[in-house]
């Protein structure tokens, strides 16, 4: 598991992509950046360190002298748009990566699951797209999923 500062500089990261709108909770709030750092890390082990130190590599284009967790969440976005303008396409994967794991995680089930019980409680963000949630499906086929 990454250390805490790189996990901050995810949850940095997740809060400028999905930020928190007319007091509903961002993806930070929701703890999104959990959903990424194990997703990235069940992929890619030691890529989420990786992620972080370019992010933090790009932070001072935008604010001389600043660690990336500290920017305004302007600045992180224009982090973002920065890194993902390069031409180099290993870079732009990298950014993308980053949006699909925030975003399947906001917009997926994830938000809304009790750890405890395993039990999905629909997500608001489920309400805010009109998606009624989730079929339950055959249970013979998921029992041993």
């Amino acid at each position: 598991m990454p250390d805490e500062e790189t996990v901050s500089v995810i949850r940095a990261a997740v809060d400028a992509i999905v930020p928190s709108v007319d007091g509903e909770p961002g993806a930070a709030e929701l703890r999104v950046h959990e959903h990424v750092v194990e997703s990235i890390e069940l992929f890619l082990p030691g890529f989420v360190e990786l992620l972080a130190t370019l992010l933090n590599a790009y932070a001072p284009d935008v604010r001389p002298g600043a660690a990336f967790s500290v920017l305004t969440v302007e600045e992180r976005q224009r982090v973002l748009r920065s890194m993902s303008n390069e031409e180099n396409a290993d870079m732009q994967d990298v950014v993308d990566g980053l949006m699909v794991f925030t975003y399947g995680g906001f917009y997926s089930e994830w938000t809304g699951r009790d750890r405890a019980t395993g039990e999905v409680i629909p997500p608001r963000a489920w309400r805010d797209v009109g998606f009624h949630g989730a079929v339950l499906g055959h249970p013979v086929y998921r029992e041993n999923a």
